[in-house]
């Protein structure tokens, strides 16, 4: 009965915590630059008495989520102060908390004639903060920014062999948890003017999924209901 109402309360955790991931998923499907996250599952396998491992009951626990990094669509919009990667990497972003990532490059430039991105926050070139002093702007492929014909800087792209220590920072910043993880050049990665990279997400697949997981969460929800019933009869029973 307890490992019923166990293997209940793990599947109904597990299918909330689904549902949460799903919701900022699909909040943020117009997001540039957002990454779809996915849930890992781990399954504990209960023993029966005498100890020899056998399949008795199963929990299940949401381990941890994991980022999906795949190309979204380039989106033209003409702004010269949009860029998009096409390819492997990141831009690189100082913040107040730390040094940040992002696929997002709507940028903007703020009163100390700065390249930043819509929070305010400083893009980095090869050489620090940009600047943008001038009218005309032209960013090539390899990133070098030209300003009025005048090179100033390049936009600092990187990557990283092991995304698995990449989590998400809020909306479509991204930041590295692992020390040690040293940041590498990307190869055949090309900056793109006038474009910007869209969000991942796929809305007919996230409202599939979020059917199923409001159905399987009004399942364990009844189960749950069922065994609440059969644990009250038996403590009345237990009371004659």
């Amino acid at each position: 009965m307890l490992n019923g109402l166990f293997s209940n309360f793990s599947g109904k955790f597990v299918n909330s915590r689904r549902l949460e991931i799903i919701s900022n998923n699909i909040a943020n499907v117009s997001t540039p630059g957002f990454k779809v996250s996915r849930p890992v599952f781990n399954a504990f396998t209960g023993e029966d008495e005498s100890g020899n491992e056998m399949l008795q009951n199963t929990f299940v626990s949401m381990y941890d989520s994991y980022l999906n990094f795949a190309a979204a669509p380039l989106l033209e919009t003409g702004n010269n102060l949009d860029f998009a990667i096409e390819g492997e990497g990141f831009f690189v972003v100082s913040t107040k908390d730390g040094t940040m990532y992002t696929r997002n490059g709507k940028f903007t430039i703020n009163k100390d004639k700065q390249l930043v991105t819509v929070d305010g926050d400083p893009v980095l070139g090869k050489g620090g903060e940009i600047t943008i002093d001038g009218k005309e702007i032209n960013v090539e492929n390899d990133g070098s920014v030209y300003v009025d014909n005048t090179f100033v800087d390049a936009i600092k792209i990187v990557d990283f062999e092991d995304k698995k220590y990449i989590r998400n920072y809020g909306k479509n910043l991204f930041i590295n948890t692992k020390e040690g993880s040293s940041e590498i050049i990307p190869e055949n990665s090309t900056i793109r003017q006038g474009y910007y990279e869209a969000s991942n997400v796929d809305i007919m697949r996230e409202m599939i999924e979020m059917i199923h997981t409001v159905r399987a969460y009004e399942a364990y929800t009844k189960i749950g209901e069922s065994l609440d019933d059969v644990l009250g009869k038996l403590i009345d029973v237990s009371r004659l």
